[in-house]
């Protein structure tokens, strides 16, 4: 009877020990933006939350007054069911071109603490998990903190200055969040500007590296894929040996997007095309990285053997992988979010 007992007992510990395990902070990170429009109309039935440790609201902004005015109740089905599938929520703020807004309200200690405290409210107010910073073009992209590779060296004078005030804010923020036991995390370019000291880096819970963009529009006569594995290794390389940043925070970004080139190179560059169209337009367009369009173009992304190697890279040099963005990916077999899931199974259920 006492040898019953106690083999009850030991299952119920590893079971125990087994379901703690699953903890999204203690696994394998999988990260997805997504529009904050699309997850209040969201079906949130439907939606993957099930392959997902944390959800990115993109993007939540202030007014010139630092205030947060716009309603937010009908996030609300969208915030409890992804915390019923145990996946973080967190506010993204910024964005790509991120409001000139900004660079008023950090100026000054009164304005940037008005910001501050309204945010944090604002993350309190419907129970999400923190705040992602992006502000990215004239913050932390400067002449010198361009998203590059081996291929495309860093020099393009044209773009705007960094913020000085950006260092501050982001020490003040992250000292306001987690007074409440919230996150803040980041999303950077492969280079970031000088504002992003080591002080600035150790704030973060988690850093995710834009590995993207490494050319594009604004680059015609350097055609070529904007995101490969190299510029992966490179990226991830740069953040651990150079920045000093240990892998527990770093999260490798992957795009669910591709950028095209002309056949010549004064031609206008396809800014954007999301995956789900190139995949549903080109028949076995998802198990390449490059496709020849009918106008000569060429389209350059990430299919589904460059996305399950990336993951893979991830679960060596990094904390996990992020995407840009959850709406762009297709749908079935042909699903880029799939395929992060079936190269990262085999460790989420290792214990």
């Amino acid at each position: 009877m006492r040898v019953k007992f106690f083999l009850i007992l030991f299952s119920v510990c590893f079971i125990s020990l087994r379901t703690n395990a699953r903890s999204p902070e203690s696994d394998f990170k999988i990260v997805g933006y997504y529009g904050i429009n699309a997850a209040m109309e969201a079906d949130t039935s439907r939606f993957p939350f099930n392959k997902l440790t944390h959800i990115n609201l993109a993007f939540v902004n202030p007014d010139v007054s630092g205030n947060f005015n716009r309603n937010f109740d009908a996030l609300v089905p969208f915030i409890k069911a992804a915390h019923s599938h145990n996946v973080k929520v967190l506010y993204s703020i910024g964005g790509g071109a991120s409001p000139e807004e900004y660079h008023e309200l950090l100026k000054q200690n009164k304005t940037r603490q008005v910001l501050i405290k309204n945010l944090v409210s604002k993350v309190l107010q419907y129970d999400v998990d923190g705040v992602d910073v992006d502000l990215e073009l004239g913050y932390v992209f400067g002449p010198n903190g361009m998203a590059i590779s081996r291929s495309f060296p860093r020099e393009n004078p044209a773009i705007p200055g960094t913020d000085p005030n950006y260092g501050i804010f982001i020490m003040e923020l992250a000292k306001a969040l987690r007074s409440h036991n919230k996150l803040i995390t980041v999303a950077l370019p492969s280079r970031p500007a000088d504002v992003v000291t080591q002080e600035v880096l150790s704030q973060f819970d988690f850093i995710y590296i834009m590995s993207y963009d490494h050319t594009g529009q604004s680059r015609p006569d350097r055609p070529g894929h904007h995101s490969t594995y190299v510029d992966a290794m490179d990226d991830l390389d740069y953040y651990r040996f150079n920045l000093m940043v240990p892998k527990e925070k770093l999260i490798l970004g992957v795009p669910f997007y591709g950028r095209g080139f002309g056949p010549g190179l004064s031609d206008p560059v396809i800014a954007y095309m999301k995956y789900s169209d190139i995949v549903s337009t080109y028949a076995g367009a998802e198990w390449v990285d490059h496709w020849h369009l009918p106008n000569g173009y060429i389209m350059y992304y990430n299919g589904i053997p460059a996305i399950k190697n990336k993951t893979k890279l991830a679960k060596k040099e990094a904390a996990g992988i992020m995407i840009w963005e959850l709406s762009y990916d297709a749908a079935g077999k042909k699903s880029l979010l799939n395929a992060i899931g079936e190269a990262v199974r085999d460790k989420l259920n290792t214990y």
